[in-house]
């Protein structure tokens, strides 16, 4: 929802109204035919303090201040609560508290710090009083026209295995909403890099068949590695969608 659009509709602050929506817990159905579901929150937005600071003004919760002048001084509390954070300190921010946190492992007590090994964190966790709120929310499953690709199987055809794929040999992807359509420009069929987080796209207009149950295409040149399957379309039921969709499957592929 647009922060300008509070005001107009009268939008009470604290609806709590997340917004979900189901997908299948496993790609292929049990024996009964059943599938389970999960739930994945549907992320409206990103917002900045700016953002939030509006939410506040146009909401009459702050009524003396405009949103520049909160949002300086949130940047001073923010500064002064990682310093005291990386100092030490466990810090209760009122949501819940942030505390520095270590990652990697030492060889021996007497090991020094090693940046390429190591990594200094700042981390967060719920405190009671926010978690019972949480409990009281009860979020709304979305029934609506956007849609989600789903993986059945990809079959590379040069080894006839669903768990490689061969450089240049044809990939045969079967799934549900599977077509990659739209005029963004990160619309695609993306290969990821598990390791070094590389992609490679390829456009719709380089694949044999798109359909939303069976896409055919060339496999790029990869790196060997491992890989998964993504795929960014604006397609969605009865009209194309503003925003990207984007799906990364499972599914995990190695290239020799």
């Amino acid at each position: 929802m647009n922060i300008n659009s509070l005001v107009q509709e009268n939008v009470e602050y604290k609806s709590y109204k997340l917004p979900v929506s189901l997908y299948p817990l496993k790609m292929r159905e049990s024996e009964d035919g059943k599938v389970k579901f999960h739930a994945r929150t549907m992320f409206r937005n990103k917002l900045l303090m700016e953002d939030i600071a509006n939410d506040l003004i146009a909401t009459g919760i702050i009524k003396d201040e405009n949103s520049q002048q909160i949002v300086k001084l949130w940047n001073k509390l923010n500064g002064a609560i990682i310093d005291r954070v990386l100092n030490g300190s466990i810090v209760d921010c009122g949501i819940g508290i942030l505390y520095a946190k270590l990652s990697g492992s030492f060889e021996t007590r007497k090991s020094d710090f090693d940046s390429t090994i190591h990594q200094v964190d700042i981390g967060f966790r719920t405190n009671k009083e926010t978690k019972d709120i949480v409990a009281s929310v009860r979020p709304v499953i979305s029934q609506s026209i956007g849609i989600t690709p789903e993986l059945i199987e990809a079959l590379d055809v040069e080894s006839q295995r669903t768990d490689l794929l061969t450089p240049g040999g044809q990939l045969v992807i079967k799934g549900k909403n599977l077509m990659v359509t739209g005029t963004n420009d990160d619309i695609g069929l993306y290969f990821v890099n598990q390791d070094t987080k590389a992609e490679s796209c390829i456009k719709e207009s380089k694949m044999a068949r798109n359909t939303g149950s069976e896409i055919i295409c060339t496999v790029p040149v990869l790196e060997a590695g491992t890989y998964k399957i993504m795929i960014k379309t604006q397609k969605s039921k009865k009209f194309p969608s503003k925003d990207t969709v984007s799906e990364t499957f499972k599914q995990l592929y190695t290239v020799a």
